[in-house]
């Protein structure tokens, strides 16, 4: 009888003996590798030795030399500021007394002479009793960031210093044009006026008969053109608001619009305007301005109440109508009115420093208010 043989299978071998260090050490690699990428190091701090620990990426980010080994908790203070030292030193005692974590901006001098901006988050750690004994940190360079920010920052301020001289510029052109109208057509019509007056009592009586409805016509256009003049004045540029204050000019442009519609306007303005600068009673006559055209335009009101006064060291000016009103989410948007108009008067507050508010409904008419310190520095001017 023959046997046959059966080859002995090797079972496949096993994994390999796990290695604890190497996967620490892999571990360690990669925090080092996304600290490095994202400009984060941390540390930590033991409260009863006040041992320090840094990361790699926290030497770099202080340019402090690996080999000179973590700092002290005095030499790792001595990097910030002075203000950023004392938020510091208060942030360490809060996280250790009420064991909640904190957030703080911090600004550096670094060896290099440059200046450097971190936020960094402070966690305690404690025992099973609750105690902290130790605190960790991460520490983020902000640097990038807050020059951005100010670049922003002065780019803004630029574009608001930039719109307040359009609106000098053009309030300077409106005064001029304003000028204009009024030193030389308007004494031109008062002359045509008087010559077509002595040409009418020149005609002969049948003559001036038949002419009679033309003549009138004649008048009656020539009326109508010095009145259109003269609103057209007080629109550009009022003589009153330069000779008798904003409380005159504000009175006098709500009895123009108040003519020229059928809603009634009520006034309650104080009379104490006397000293405010001059560039404030601009600004809010234009405001006023252009709330009273909305009115007239868009609301479809029957009453507008105009309420200027001067409480401390506020001027508010508040106009309200009871007109249809409008969703104010819709603001701005294609098709809604009113729109550009309460933007530029939320522009020409704000830009000043001021607070605009606006309140409204559909069906519960409309008011807005500004608020405006006279005695900011963004009014330049002298007193009026």
């Amino acid at each position: 009888m023959s046997t046959h043989s059966v080859p002995f299978e090797q079972a496949p071998p096993g994994p390999a003996p796990y290695d604890a260090e190497s996967a620490l050490a892999d571990v360690e690699r990669r925090l080092a590798a996304t600290q490095a990428l994202a400009r984060v190091g941390d540390w930590t701090l033991e409260r009863d030795t006040a041992r320090v620990t840094w990361s790699p990426e926290l030497f770099r980010l202080f340019e402090r030399p690996v080999e000179h080994g973590a700092p002290d908790i005095n030499e790792a203070l001595a990097y910030l500021s002075p203000e950023s030292l004392e938020l510091t030193r208060t942030a360490f005692w809060y996280a250790i007394d009420k064991g909640e974590r904190c957030t703080l901006e911090q600004t550096a001098r670094l060896p290099s002479g440059t200046t450097a901006h971190y936020v960094t988050e402070i966690m305690p750690v404690a025992d099973a009793g609750g105690r902290v004994f130790m605190l960790y940190g991460t520490v983020q360079d902000i640097t990038e960031r807050k020059a951005l920010e100010a670049e922003r920052l002065r780019q803004l301020a630029r574009v608001a210093e930039l719109s307040r001289r359009l609106l000098d510029v053009g309030e300077r052109e409106r005064r001029q044009l304003a000028a204009a109208l009024h030193d030389r057509a308007s004494p031109n019509l008062a002359a045509l006026k008087l010559i077509f007056t002595s040409l009418r009592n020149a005609l002969p009586a049948t003559i001036r008969g038949e002419l009679e409805p033309l003549l009138d016509d004649a008048a009656a256009l020539l009326a109508d053109t010095d009145a259109g003049i003269r609103d057209i004045c007080a629109t550009l540029r009022p003589a009153t608001l330069d000779y008798a204050g904003l409380a005159a000019a504000i009175r006098e442009y709500a009895d123009l619009v108040a003519r020229h519609s059928d809603t009634r306007v009520q006034l309650h303005v104080d009379e104490d305007m006397n000293g405010l600068p001059a560039e404030l009673q601009t600004l809010l006559f234009r405001i006023a301005q252009e709330a009273l055209a909305n009115c007239a335009k868009h609301a479809s009101a029957d009453r507008i109440r105009i309420e200027l006064r001067r409480s401390g060291k506020y001027v508010t000016l508040r106009i309200a109508d009871d007109g249809r009103g409008f969703d104010p989410e819709r603001l701005g948007q294609a098709g809604v009115t009113p729109g550009l108009g309460l933007i530029t008067m939320r522009e020409r507050a704000e830009l000043a420093g001021g607070r605009f508010t606006l309140r409204t409904a559909p069906g519960a008419g409309t008011e807005i208010e500004v608020e405006l310190a006279p005695n900011s520095h963004r009014f330049r001017g002298n007193p009026q």
